[in-house]
């Protein structure tokens, strides 16, 4: 077991590529004009600080993306409505959480737009794959993000950071990874799994280590896609090997 990488420490051989493309002041103005008008939608204040980071987060990503493959989405309005209004419309349909571990992160998703909505609360992201990590570094050094901690490895062989709120978005199938989120969650914390309605088409096997499970239904902003996210909150409780011979039967 080791520990993961703290934001601002770079590992030889994985500094900030600079990718060299320029963004314009147009772009950055359209995807902050969608990024307001969907947090509109949500229900949040449009703090201007929140906004220009937002917007930030959408250029920095579309300048990155087309030599890094970071994501598929081009264009800084587009990735404002298809990541970071997603990530937004999540966390809304969620309960509330003073600190939030993102596993297999990405680029930063869902957790660099929740750190930035909730300034106050703290956010961990995990990524094994080191560019993403850098690109992730970066957007920390270029919008003064002092709530994110990054961890470079994979979620299996880190350390766990107890968080009462794990998210774990297009990692593995549900029956896969609700084992690989549990040592991250407090005893009574939650577990989200979000995905797609072909994604998430059955929920997770049950298991005596969660309780309070359900499936919530969101909308992203904007005219985006209906999502589902299947969540369970921890149990307190270790589960008996009784108890376990009878959830498998």
């Amino acid at each position: 077991m080791f520990h993961g990488e703290q934001a601002g420490h770079v590992p030889r051989g994985t500094e900030p590529i600079d990718p060299q493309i320029p963004t314009t002041d147009e772009e950055f103005e359209t995807a902050r004009e969608s990024i307001s008008l969907g947090l509109v939608t949500l229900g949040y204040d449009r703090e201007p600080a929140v906004l220009d980071r937002l917007a930030r987060l959408a250029t920095l990503l579309s300048s990155w993306a087309p030599r890094m493959n970071l994501t598929g989405h081009r264009g800084a309005d587009t990735i404002a409505r298809r990541l970071i209004l997603d990530a937004l419309a999540l966390i809304n349909v969620l309960p509330d959480f003073e600190k939030l571990v993102d596993l297999g992160s990405g680029a930063g998703f869902p957790g660099l737009p929740i750190a930035i909505l909730f300034p106050g609360r703290t956010v961990v992201s995990v990524e094994a794959r080191s560019r993403r990590v850098s690109f992730q570094k970066t957007v920390i050094r270029e919008l003064a993000l002092e709530n994110v901690t990054i961890l470079l490895g994979r979620m299996e062989s880190l350390d766990p950071v107890l968080a009462d709120g794990v998210v774990a978005q297009a990692v593995a199938p549900p029956e896969r990874i609700l084992d690989l989120m549990l040592p991250w969650c407090v005893d009574g914390g939650w577990l989200a799994i979000p995905g797609s309605a072909d994604s998430l088409s059955s929920p997770p096997p049950a298991a005596a280590s969660h309780t309070q499970s359900a499936e919530l239904h969101y909308r992203v902003p904007l005219g985006g896609a209906d999502r589902r996210v299947w969540m369970a909150r921890k149990s307190a409780q270790q589960p008996t090997a009784e108890q376990i011979s009878e959830i498998e039967r």
